[in-house]
């Protein structure tokens, strides 16, 4: 574990390939995304959130540039070496590996 998120009114969704394999797939290649090992997003509702996860993680390098965009959402990824990177509003942070 690398952190704790907490707080109200909000939805939290990880996407990866830990629990389920790679069952990803990057949309250009039809083959399974080459992400992180996780991606974390938070967000105001859970449909979207949770979407945003698995598109984040479909996009790999591009992802945390697209989620600093994304108004009310932030997220955390843990990459296949064991680093990570978040999004400047992601709760919880600082934390350390």
């Amino acid at each position: 574990m690398c952190t704790v998120v907490t707080g109200r009114d909000l939805a939290v969704a990880t996407s990866g390939s830990a629990e389920r394999g790679p069952h990803i797939l990057d949309p250009h290649t039809g083959t399974p995304a080459a992400g992180p090992a996780s991606v974390t997003v938070v967000g105001p509702g859970l449909t979207t959130t949770d979407a945003y996860a698995t598109a984040a993680f479909a996009m790999g390098a591009g992802a945390q540039d697209w989620l600093e965009e994304l108004d009310g959402y932030e997220g955390l990824a843990i990459t296949g070496d064991g680093d990570a990177w978040h999004t400047p509003g992601f709760p919880g942070i600082p934390f350390a590996l």
